[in-house]
């Protein structure tokens, strides 16, 4: 799974939430720190590695498509059920972080021809419009498969959601609560339809 994001979308505490919703489903999971410019990237990651006790993947000023193929490399020896890729937070207007992403997703494929088999966006619930165009442009650089919408228990209803799913139709997977490791939920449209009705 690799996860993408603007700074400040909450990418990997969304992260950190998802190892544990996956650990309690009972899968093993392996984390690779593949925002390897921002040294408090990798570190914020290994706290949320210590808190859920999977082992992580890291490389300080180490390429990130590097570290990624290194990670589902290990993961497939190791037999890991999931690998999820923390990639570093861009704007969707810096080209060349946009074309590392993309290389990243190259190189994932080639150390295993099938992944990556997701490919999450987070996104702030608060962002408003610049949501739908954060979508479109990480989904043009590299073919988005889910959202993850965080910051949700706030005023904000997440009504750009209603945009994002007629103009760009990628499903949402969770939506972020809280601060909490147990705050990350599984997405019911059915439930945020009636939330943001009021009814």
């Amino acid at each position: 799974i690799m996860v993408a994001g603007v700074n400040g979308a909450g990418k990997t505490t969304s992260i950190g939430k998802l190892t544990r919703h996956l650990a309690d489903a009972g899968a093993t999971v392996l984390l690779a720190a593949a925002d390897t410019f921002r040294a408090a990237a990798r570190e914020q990651l290994a706290v949320w590695a210590g808190r859920n006790q999977v082992e992580i993947i890291s490389q300080q000023g180490a390429d990130p498509s590097a570290v990624a193929f290194d990670a589902v490399a290990a993961g497939r020896s190791r037999r890991m059920d999931v690998v999820l890729v923390d990639t570093a937070g861009r704007l969707p207007t810096q080209k060349h972080l946009m074309e590392e992403l993309t290389k990243i997703r190259r190189v994932v494929t080639k150390a295993d021809i099938t992944a990556p088999h997701e490919v999450l966006l987070v996104i702030d619930g608060n962002t408003g419009q610049n949501a739908l165009a954060q979508v479109k442009a990480f989904d043009e650089a590299i073919q988005l498969t889910g959202l993850v919408v965080t910051k949700l228990d706030g005023t904000a209803k997440g009504g750009v959601l209603a945009a994002i799913a007629r103009e760009k139709p990628v499903p949402v997977y969770f939506i972020g609560v809280g601060e909490k490791l147990e705050d990350l939920q599984t997405f019911s449209a059915r439930e945020f339809a009636q939330a943001l009705l009021g009814s």
